[in-house]
């Protein structure tokens, strides 16, 4: 009985860790496309979603500078920063940021400035440039109910020093992810694993 039990342990705990790890697979990137000006791209990267976490980069795919990022969420909610590391511009968190221009019925409940407390403005030399990524920023507050597309729908991203059209704009999310699958490599070993306690039972009933 207890080889049996050590048999079994061995292949369905792994088992079990593979499965967890193709369940919570899932995609987290999302487009931003300028509102005018089709070169104003960036990438909204969500590494953390949870009922009082949000955690979140975005990567500069346009010609120009990121000196904003805020989000206008659906209900009321107090939102508080919990950290801001790595990447690169130089943001402050606001919580009073105002309305997003070229979108004057989004206010935002919080946003990552390079300008004081002024989404609409910015400071391009702060912000974050071509080809580089903001810092990680995490931000505690009511997430609960809320899905990454949600989340990702509610975001707006402010571009300077565009080299055409007006020279700034602001991004919303044009598409969200396909569907979340379970990543290739974990579905084989999951298989894999599968087969093995197949194996171990079968003996142990011809035994």
């Amino acid at each position: 009985m207890r080889k049996h039990f050590r048999l079994t342990s061995r292949f369905v705990v792994p088992l079990c860790c593979l499965i967890f790890s193709a369940v919570v697979a899932r995609a987290d990137s999302f487009q931003i496309v300028g509102n005018s000006n089709s070169t104003a791209t960036a990438t909204l990267n969500i590494t953390t979603l949870s009922d009082t976490e949000l955690c979140f980069t975005i990567t500069n795919t346009s010609p120009g500078v990121v000196t904003g990022v805020g989000f206008a969420l659906p209900g009321t909610n107090t939102f508080t920063m919990e950290s801001m590391t790595g990447g690169t511009g130089t943001f402050t968190f606001s919580t009073n940021p105002g309305n997003v221009p070229q979108f004057n019925t989004a206010v935002l409940d919080f946003a990552f400035v390079t300008n004081s407390d002024n989404f609409a403005g910015g400071n391009p030399p702060s912000g974050t440039a071509p080809g580089q990524t903001t810092p990680l920023f995490c931000v505690t507050g009511d997430f609960s109910g809320f899905t990454q597309a949600e989340i990702a729908a509610a975001v707006f991203v402010r571009f300077q020093s565009l080299p055409t059209g007006s020279g700034s704009d602001v991004g919303t999310v044009t598409q969200t992810p396909p569907t979340s699958v379970p990543e290739p490599a974990s579905m084989i070993l999951l298989g894999s694993g599968l087969m093995a306690t197949v194996g171990v039972l079968r003996k142990r009933r011809r035994s």
